[in-house]
């Protein structure tokens, strides 16, 4: 019987497990998120250009919008989307702001999501959060496969894969899966 239900559980991690990566736990995974936090703790300001796809099965090819994301330590956050329409996400010490060609407002919501990816370009949503758990996998790069567990995030995001370069640990990729 303990052989059978080991041998259904292989299956089952098996099939959880992304292919061509591999999990990783115990030691391996305590470096990993060590090297991550020290590459993050390193990162004093960023900016990189960025291109967006939103799929959804109500449309037959992807919306594509494109930007460019500014950080700098501790906490300031520019997410400016170029084209297709041009507006801007800010984070700073005093809130979260929607800038569009009217203006700008405050915005609670927006403040969650900029939050979310500062965390993670922080390096701190990848590696301790209450609002997900986090597998670590190997690969050709690190994947970082993150599962909702608070119910306002699970309400938002089914998960959310963030892809990072071996060497530096910067984002290479994030894949966001809303619920719907």
């Amino acid at each position: 019987l303990s052989i059978l239900i080991v041998s259904v559980l292989s299956v089952v991690m098996a099939v959880a497990q992304p292919s061509g990566y591999t999990l990783q736990s115990g030691d391996a995974q305590a470096a990993l998120t060590k090297s991550i936090s020290t590459a993050s703790s390193q990162l004093k300001s960023l900016k990189v250009s960025f291109t967006q796809e939103k799929s959804s099965k109500a449309f037959t090819t992807p919306a594509k919008s494109e930007g460019t994301l500014s950080y700098q330590q501790p906490d300031l956050l520019c997410w400016a989307y170029t084209s297709p329409k041009v507006y801007s996400i800010i984070l700073n010490k005093k809130g979260a702001y929607l800038k569009t060609a009217k203006g700008s407002t405050q915005n609670k919501m927006i403040g969650e999501m900029a939050g979310m990816i500062l965390k993670t370009i922080s390096g701190s949503g990848l590696t301790s959060n209450a609002d997900f758990d986090a597998a670590f996998y190997k690969g050709k790069d690190v994947l970082v496969m993150l599962s909702p567990k608070s119910k306002r995030v699970k309400d938002m995001y089914q998960s959310i894969e963030v892809y990072l370069n071996p060497t530096t640990y910067l984002a290479t990729q994030v894949k966001m899966t809303d619920k719907n």
